[in-house]
């Protein structure tokens, strides 16, 4: 046998090696993200049966499950179900956050958010044709047992983004506004010791940066769900299946009733003049009474004038909201007001 004789190597020809951007590391178990999903449960079902998921996958949800969507109690079922098969990590969202104040205190600012926020939607796939709406014990306890954030080796996962300082020396609860609220992730240039996964920014395609990757993708919003997984970067999405717009108040195709609660809730009402400022005595799925807090008794509002403002405060307490003037009182701290609202949008 010729020693020194050039190996045939016409046989590899035409062969290329795995790429290694795509194949996971040595060890690594499969780790998939998913992205917002606001009550979208048909699409997270089918999103589901498309993943290669094993015994040994991890699913980590960044959060905003409920809300907008139509079916919310269905996601929570999903959630809970996938939970018994695979390592599930949930995450709070900012809409979550919300529904915790709201279930503490219906009247606070945050319940009062809840329900204009998307909320509504959230309480009509848990109620009957009455209107009376129950959440079951085992969805309280997974709202309740929401984590903040998570993290890997690699990843740092949470809803909204992580502020602009060493993940060493971040609390989250010091830092829970920005972990469920901030939407600066894309402009940021900072670089952390991990990479930070989130959700809570609509883009038309997955974000991937060298320091962070955002896998909202709008499904509510005619986008689609989409999942990752995090040692190979495939993705995997479904696009909305039911064409109707996001729901931030009670469907008016719904025969329950609206229920009404007891609270005070700051509300501007946008004029040329000056902006007008009120709270709520009461307030409901379709309406709000109001009663001033303006000193400027020149300026009022008409019964019939359409309006609109801001339900909330600055900041991402805040909700745009249009709706008509439907009655007038006067009382003896001054005028009161009955609001129809029409349309609200929110964050």
């Amino acid at each position: 046998m010729d020693l020194h004789r050039e190996p045939d190597l016409s046989y590899f020809e035409g062969l290329v090696p795995p790429a290694k951007a795509t194949a996971p590391r040595r060890g690594d178990e499969p780790l998939f993200v998913v992205g917002d999903i606001h009550g979208c449960a048909l699409e997270l079902k089918l999103l589901l049966e498309t993943l290669p998921l094993t015994a040994d996958s991890t699913i980590v949800f960044v959060g905003d499950f409920i809300d907008r969507g139509p079916d919310s109690r269905q996601v929570v079922d999903a959630l809970l179900e996938v939970g018994r098969r695979h390592r599930v990590v949930a995450l709070m969202g900012n809409h979550e956050a919300m529904l915790a104040d709201f279930l503490d205190a219906p009247g606070s600012l945050g319940g009062g958010m809840f329900v204009y926020n998307g909320g509504s939607s959230t309480l009509a796939s848990y109620a009957d044709q009455l209107g009376e709406y129950r959440i079951p014990e085992e969805h309280v306890a997974f709202f309740r047992e929401l984590k903040l954030c998570h993290q890997t080796p690699d990843y740092f996962f949470a809803h909204a983004g992580v502020p602009e300082i060493p993940l060493e020396e971040l609390d989250p609860e010091e830092r829970r506004e920005e972990l469920l609220w901030t939407r600066d992730m894309s402009e940021s240039v900072y670089t952390w010791s991990k990479v930070i996964v989130h959700g809570h920014c609509q883009q038309s395609e997955p974000e991937i940066a060298a320091n962070h990757i955002n896998v909202d993708t709008g499904c509510v919003y005619d986008g689609r769900l989409t999942a990752m997984e995090l040692h190979t970067r495939e993705v995997y999405q479904v696009p909305r299946q039911q064409r109707e717009p996001p729901r931030y108040l009670r469907d008016i195709r719904s025969k329950r009733r609206a229920i009404r609660f007891e609270g005070a809730i700051p509300v501007q009402i946008d004029r040329p003049e000056i902006p007008l400022h009120f709270l709520t005595v009461n307030y409901s799925e379709i309406g709000m009474y109001l009663r001033t807090l303006s000193s400027y008794g020149a300026v009022d509002l008409r019964v019939g004038e359409s309006i609109t403002g801001f339900i909330g405060v600055h900041g991402p307490w805040r909700i745009r909201f249009w709706g008509e003037v439907v009655r007038r009182d006067q009382g003896s701290e001054g005028a009161y007001y009955a609001i129809h609202i029409k349309a609200s949008t929110g964050v």
